[in-house]
């Protein structure tokens, strides 16, 4: 039926109210997130992710308030790993998960995407901090991962600081290194989403 009006649930966003500003509506253009930043964040997506091989659980973190509200931040726990040491922390980090949210696995085995999906929406303080890392052709690599989960009741935004990194001087050595074995690492943003940090 023409001129009927819009529904009201198309209109309704979980970022919170429309308001139709500028600044509301153009993309924020962030190089990278101060080191130190706490923010609240709702999850997007959690889902089981493969890259070059390795396993990993990967959440979107998208901020909802603060400085940075509308930005990504990508988190990969990596409780497939062959490390015990670092298997064993992400299973913890999984399991904080589970239990902030009052939630139980449902079965014994490894999540699913669909088991995954009970924590889409979900919102958390979130601690963010800066990585560096030389890469194969010389140059360094920065950005951001997630160190610390909070309860999002209570919880305070900070805006950090940006880190002063030292040059990291390239490699050069006749034995291959992992970012040379590896094309991915000339790729910023698979780099950035792919850091050894949960």
């Amino acid at each position: 039926m023409t001129g009927q009006h819009v529904l009201p649930a198309f209109w309704h966003s979980d970022l919170g109210e429309l308001t139709g500003t500028p600044e509301a509506s153009f993309t924020k253009s962030f190089d990278i997130i101060p080191d130190g930043t706490m923010a609240i964040a709702q999850i997007e997506s959690v889902l089981n992710d493969e890259f070059s091989g390795i396993k990993t659980i990967k959440i979107d973190w998208a901020i909802t308030s603060g400085d940075f509200t509308g930005q990504h931040v990508f988190q990969k726990i990596k409780c497939y790993d062959e490390d015990p040491k670092i298997r064993h922390k992400a299973l913890n980090i999984l399991k904080l998960l589970y239990n902030m949210y009052n939630l139980k696995p449902t079965h014994a085995n490894a999540p699913t995407d669909q088991d995954l999906a009970v924590f889409v929406k979900k919102t958390a303080g979130i601690k963010i901090q800066e990585w560096s890392m030389a890469r194969a052709d010389g140059s360094t690599g920065h950005g951001n991962f997630v160190s610390e989960i909070h309860p999002a009741s209570g919880f305070t935004c900070v805006t950090g600081k940006r880190k002063d990194f030292a040059p990291v001087p390239p490699k050069h050595h006749n034995l291959e290194s992992a970012l040379t074995r590896n094309h991915r690492a000339n790729n910023i943003a698979e780099l950035d989403d792919d850091i050894p940090f949960s």
